[in-house]
């Protein structure tokens, strides 16, 4: 952005810009060039500025990242922000940012910063970073119209944000600038956390301030009113004060002026180069100074590239009085060639050293140097490569500027453009480095090459890398020599794979890739196109083959003998070319040519029928179908012994050979070709059996049907024992004594089939008995009889009880009886008398049969039955064969025989006695012709009443106290009364009582008629 914003200005300019030539990269040098050798680490040591480390991690969408700005909290996190563009020397499109807590060691994914106007096609440019007291990062970046000017809505201004982790950035705060292009911002932050920015505009000077983190700005200010401004950059000291600087292209100097009241008021402008004029520039190496204060001394250092000398050196002026005066200008790059040295940086560490960096090119590409003051400028330490690979002189613009910062530590940190790779990206250095080990990349045989993180060069490679650190070796494989031999890799040192990651430990290490050597070797075989084969190491290959063997490795070729082409031709191996035998070893201590050559037999078969017959060829006998190898136009005799025996209950007859020759003749092979021998079979029936009178054993011709026989149905053993003929097994079939036929076509044996049976006899005293009969071994058989019970006569039977013997159980049907041997089962019965109950009245409760001798009772369900409306019967004893009162139980009856009880039973009636007054006795059941006495009361009080009895009513109708009622029935009674005197139902007692209370009520009147007249 600093570039593009200088470009509008050289259109106004020009005719300043013109005076800017001898700062060009084609410059011719003035001095003699003097290289500067790369600091190489030694193994395990602390180098300063080793290794450079990349931040940038790719993700960014766009190819190019520069001008980083960096800041270092009081906790040692450190903070980097950059441009993000597409071109080397485009403006900016974004800002990115990351951090590290391990020191610059490792980083943080990368990211975009936001926008106040994002998603509207707006640009970001020229970052910077700053530190507030409270140790929060701000980062200010400007926002600006793509098309290079102001209009909206992304207008030109400044964006802010901050954080304290560099995850979150939190809102972005904004400043619009004054209606130019706002350009090249600088902030700041003073004791008390007023946060100030400068920037130019349109090339004028503009400043202001923020209260609030930069939620709310002062107005913009121009200090001084001035113009042809670049590169401004303000700095708050330790005690408040201000200090601002730029370069003035106007002129051609460096320019400060600064404000001890917060901004208020500003000092005068005062030059800063000590040689009026001696700070030129053209795009895009401009003199843009840098600036820092000492946070002890207050002492201030202004830097810049300065054209004194013919060509941009960089230079330094310091002061101690706030920047009223300042020192003599001091060299501090310390080349003495007449190379370009410009776009320095610099930073003051807690112990008052003064740090600078700076793009230099002395070693004819760009490359980042460093130096250091110990007096306040004064003097410089000699010059130390920071950057460990070159940015292509080519580029002529690695961005505007980059950082270096002190720690809290006191160690030196720097950020840089570095364009080591294919574009642009943002490297990081700290001196002291970090602990390095050096490992070496080798390879056995030595002198092959080795790639190392992607680049390939001879082994052995030795590197110096950061202990910790992951790094990938590779190599390649094969590697030819010549046509017939090459190298390739067996294995890493380290037992890593052929491309691996390695992390570096804390001492020197070697890490070697062994490689084997291989000579080519071919085998081949002949004749070709046939389909033959060789083995190699049990490998088969049909044609010539190509191999690359192990140096000194033993390997395994073979010519398999015979090889079929078809059923009757096929090639047997003749030999090796290099006269091995058919199957042996070689060793590739050189390439190899091996050739195997075979030659051709054809096929004589001979085989007989049915197969398994012997025969011989040429004297030698076979038993079964061989196929014999010749070559063509030879003599052979074959032959067959006419009668052969072969398994056993078979037998063979020779009928003929397929040619029509004899048992034994010769043939003359002339080609392929087939005989036969011919043979009958006769088979052999074996007809056995466990008893006597088996026949049909013999020899039959194949395919004969025959039948095998037995002469016994049954075979008597032991008393109740027999064996009985089940049927034909084996190769037999059939339950007939005569088998089923049987097809004799191999040997054949039929078995009769006899089981053994045993006879269960059943016995039973009364009634009929079954099961009976003979069984097979093993199986279960069941005695039984008809009934449970048998009558013998009236009132008594015979009941059947349990089995007993060999059978057991209480069912009619015996458990199951296992026939293992003769069984015999026997029904076991008692003898049971019946009990007769005769009543006219209830339900007998205990009639039945009952065991002979045992003792049984008569019993009814009830001793009381009622038989109508005030009838009912009563038991009233037992008679015939039982004794006795009670209807529930008679006198125990001996069952000795047939035995019958006969029930008596009484009537009687319900007399009902009813009387309105008092109660009279006689209400109750009466025996049949029962005379029952009622005696009624002359008199009676009721209600407090006399009445008087005046007869009876019902079925019994007399005026009679005392009267006989004859129980023929159910009968009711009813007693009637009638009241007696004046005061008609009143008894005497109340009649009494009444007079007595009349009585008292006249005495008490009497005595209130005295008293009256006396008072008179």
């Amino acid at each position: 952005m600093r570039g593009f914003s200088y470009v509008l200005v050289v259109l106004v300019l020009a005719s300043v810009i013109a005076i800017s030539g001898p700062w060009s990269a084609t410059a011719a040098p003035s001095r003699s060039a003097s290289a500067v050798p790369i600091v190489q680490p030694r193994p395990n040591s602390i180098t300063p500025f080793f290794p450079n480390i990349k931040i940038t991690d790719g993700t960014s969408p766009f190819d190019y990242q520069v001008e980083p700005t960096m800041v270092v909290n009081h906790s040692g996190t450190v903070f980097v922000g950059w441009k993000e563009t597409n071109g080397p020397d485009a403006a900016g499109y974004r800002v990115g940012s990351s951090y590290s807590t391990d020191q610059g060691l490792t980083w943080a994914p990368n990211i975009l910063m936001n926008q106040t106007h994002p998603n509207q096609n707006c640009r970001d440019s020229d970052p910077w970073m700053a530190l507030d007291p409270n140790d929060r990062v701000h980062y200010a970046y400007l926002e600006y119209d793509p098309n290079g000017g102001s209009s909206p809505p992304c207008s030109s201004g400044l964006d802010v944000s901050n954080t304290t982790n560099g995850q979150d950035w939190g809102n972005v705060h904004y400043i619009v600038g004054q209606g130019g292009l706002v350009d090249k911002d600088s902030i700041a932050f003073d004791s008390a956390g007023r946060l100030y920015a400068t920037w130019d505009e349109g090339n004028i000077l503009a400043v202001t301030w923020s209260d609030d983190g930069g939620a709310t700005w002062a107005p913009v200010i121009n200090p001084g009113s001035q113009s042809a401004v670049l590169g401004a950059v303000i700095v708050a000291a330790p005690d408040g004060t201000v200090y601002l600087t730029w370069w003035d292209f106007g002129t051609n100097n460096i320019k400060f002026e600064s404000s001890a009241d917060r901004g208020q008021t500003w000092s005068a402008i005062v030059r800063v180069n000590d040689l009026a004029g001696s700070a030129p520039g053209g795009f895009p190496q401009y003199p843009l100074p840098a600036m820092n204060v000492d946070p002890n001394s207050g002492a201030i250092y202004i830097s810049w590239a300065d054209g004194r000398n013919g060509n941009p050196d960089i230079y330094l002026a310091s002061s101690t009085d706030g920047g009223k005066t300042w020192a003599a200008n001091q060299r501090i790059n310390d080349n003495t060639d007449s190379s370009m040295q410009y776009m320095v940086d610099l930073a003051v560490d807690g112990t008052g050293k003064v740090h600078a960096a700076w793009e230099d090119k002395r070693l004819g590409n760009w490359n980042i140097f460093y130096s250091n003051s110990t007096d306040g400028g004064q003097t410089w330490s000699p010059n130390v490569r920071v950057s460990d690979q070159d940015t292509p002189g080519t580029f002529d613009r690695p961005g505007d500027y980059f950082a270096i910062e002190a720690g809290p530590d006191n160690k030196t940190y720097v950020v840089w453009t570095d364009g080591r790779g294919t574009n642009f990206d943002i490297y990081y250095a700290r001196s002291p480095g970090f602990p390095t080990s050096t490992v070496t990349v080798t390879t056995n045989p030595a002198g092959l090459p080795v790639t190392v993180d992607g680049v390939t060069s001879t082994g052995p490679v030795a590197t110096a890398w950061i202990v910790g650190s992951s790094h990938t070796v590779s190599v390649a494989s094969p590697i030819p020599l010549g046509t017939t031999a090459r190298y390739v890799w067996s294995n890493w040192s380290d037992g890593g794979t052929i491309s691996h990651s390695i992390v570096v430990g804390v001492d020197d290490a070697t890490i070697t890739a062994s490689f084997t050597k291989q000579y080519q070797s071919s085998v081949s075989l002949g004749p070709v196109g046939l389909g033959l084969s060789v083995l190699v190491d049990s490998v088969p290959y049909t044609a010539t083959a190509s191999f690359w063997w192990d140096d000194g490795s033993v390997h395994q070729v073979e010519a398999p003998t015979p090889q079929n082409l078809s059923t009757d031709v096929r090639y047997i191996w003749f030999s090796w070319s290099d006269g091995g035998s058919a199957a042996h070893s070689v060793s590739a201590t050189a390439a190899l040519v091996l050739t195997a050559t075979f030659t051709e037999q054809e096929a004589m078969r001979v085989s007989t029928t049915p197969s398994g017959a012997t025969f011989a060829v040429d004297g030698t006998s076979y038993s079964s179908a061989t196929a014999f190898w010749f070559a063509r136009d030879s003599y052979h005799t074959i032959s067959v012994a006419t009668q052969q025996s072969s398994t056993p209950g078979t037998r063979y007859q020779f009928q003929q050979w397929s040619d029509g020759g004899a048992a034994a003749h010769v043939v003359h092979f002339t080609a392929a070709v087939s005989f036969e021998a011919t043979f009958s079979a006769e088979y052999y029936l074996n007809v056995t059996s466990p008893v006597s009178g088996a026949g049909g054993s013999g020899w039959y011709p194949a395919g004969a049907t025959v039948n095998a026989a037995v002469s016994n149905q049954y075979f008597a053993q032991n008393p109740g024992e027999r064996l009985a003929f089940q049927g034909w097994s084996g190769d037999a079939t059939g339950t007939s004594l005569t088998s089923d036929p049987i097809l004799m076509d191999g040997p054949k044996t039929a078995i009769a089939q006899y089981g053994t049976q045993f006879y269960l006899d059943v016995s039973s005293a009364y009634g009929s008995v079954s099961g009976a009969g003979w069984y097979d071994q093993g199986t279960s058989a069941h005695a039984g009889v008809a009934s449970q019970q048998v009558a013998v006569s009236p009132g008594t039977q015979e009941l059947f009880v349990v089995w007993s013997g060999d059978a057991t159980g209480t069912g009619v049907t015996s458990n199951g009886i296992v026939m293992d041997r003769p069984k015999v089962a026997t029904a076991q019965w008692r003898t049971e008398y019946s009990l007769t109950i005769q009543t006219p009245y209830g339900t007998a409760t205990t009639a039945g049969w009952y065991q002979a001798g045992s003792f049984a009772t008569a019993s009814l369900n009830a001793s009381v039955i009622g038989t109508g409306a005030g009838e009912r019967v009563v038991f009233k004893g037992w008679t015939g064969d039982a004794a006795g009162y009670a209807a529930l139980g008679s006198s125990p009856i001996l069952m000795s025989g047939p035995r019958t009880a006969h029930a008596e039973w009484s009537k009687e009636y319900f007399l009902q006695v009813i009387t309105d007054v008092g109660t009279i006795g006689g209400s109750g059941w009466y025996r049949e012709g029962t005379s029952v006495e009622l005696t009624a009361p002359a008199e009676a009080t009721s209600g407090g009443q006399t009445v008087r009895f005046s007869g009876w009513s019902g079925d019994v109708t007399s005026s009679d106290l005392v009267v006989t009622v004859t129980m023929t029935g159910p009968k009711e009674v009813k007693a009637t009364w009638t009241t007696t005197g004046a005061l008609g139902g009143l008894s005497g007692t109340l009649i009494g009582l009444i007079l007595l209370i009349v009585g008292i009520a006249l005495v008490v009147g009497l005595f209130v008629a005295r008293r009256r007249g006396r008072r008179e």
